[in-house]
């Protein structure tokens, strides 16, 4: 498919499906987008010459290969796919739906089966992002995640999935990529709540932050958060912090 013309619709233009929206469309591929926000459509239609806005009709991706979502949340998801106006049934047969929202994977898989009753001929991929450093996705540079249980739908969708992202993985069957992405968020977490009570307690023993925060990024302390996130403005992180927990 990626060999052919494809036109691709894609769901979603907000700070992480614009700059991979952008990547598809500069790739020279034809783009139908749609967003809650007219502004943003409009403004990506201008930047990208390929691509055009959808209508609000239940048709606007009857004719895509590969439609690509990315919005808040399954349940949004969802409702797009298969609401009272759900496009899904308006589909062309063998179009594969592309997941990329941080959604629970078992919402995902629900929403698979839902899926399939609706429109066997449609395939669901999941496969939300994430990055190892700040504005990856802008550079082509996130980290995708995948959950498919049909590998034909995924050899078909890898080559756009790969011009989202440097790093792809196949996790699993559907749902998978959902249940990484979940995983990986906690671990994230973990590391901010750490960070945190480390550095309020270095502060408390005469430490400077932003020092600790230096020594961390040389060190085992390292993570996305001293890297990245606390990097900018410690001080002001900090007494936040302190007005919260102390």
């Amino acid at each position: 498919m990626a060999n052919q013309v494809c036109k691709i619709g894609y769901i979603g233009l907000g700070n992480a499906g614009y700059p991979l929206a952008s990547l598809l469309a500069r790739a020279g591929y034809e783009l139908v987008v749609q967003d809650a926000d007219a502004g943003r459509v409009s403004k990506f239609v201008q930047e990208h010459k390929t691509s055009r806005a959808a209508s609000l009709s239940g048709y606007a991706f009857r004719d895509v290969d590969i439609l690509i979502t990315m919005l808040p949340n399954g349940e949004i998801v969802r409702d797009v796919l298969l609401g009272p106006a759900g496009i899904a049934k308006h589909m062309k047969n063998g179009a594969i739906i592309v997941d990329t929202s941080s959604s629970s994977p078992y919402h995902t898989q629900e929403t698979g089966k839902l899926l399939a009753s609706t429109n066997p001929a449609l395939t669901l991929i999941d496969s939300p992002i994430t990055q190892e450093y700040a504005f990856a996705l802008a550079k082509g540079d996130a980290t995708l995640m995948v959950g498919c249980s049909d590998t034909a739908a995924l050899q078909l969708a890898m080559p756009f999935l790969k011009i989202m992202g440097k790093h792809v993985f196949v996790m699993g069957e559907l749902g998978s990529g959902h249940a990484m992405k979940t995983l990986n968020n906690f671990t994230s977490g973990a590391s901010i709540l750490g960070l945190c009570d480390a550095l309020l307690a270095g502060q408390k023993f005469g430490l400077d932050p932003a020092q600790m925060v230096d020594v961390m990024n040389v060190g085992t302390g390292v993570n996305f958060s001293t890297k990245e996130s606390f990097k900018t403005d410690v001080s002001r992180i900090v007494l936040r912090l302190e007005s919260l927990f102390w």
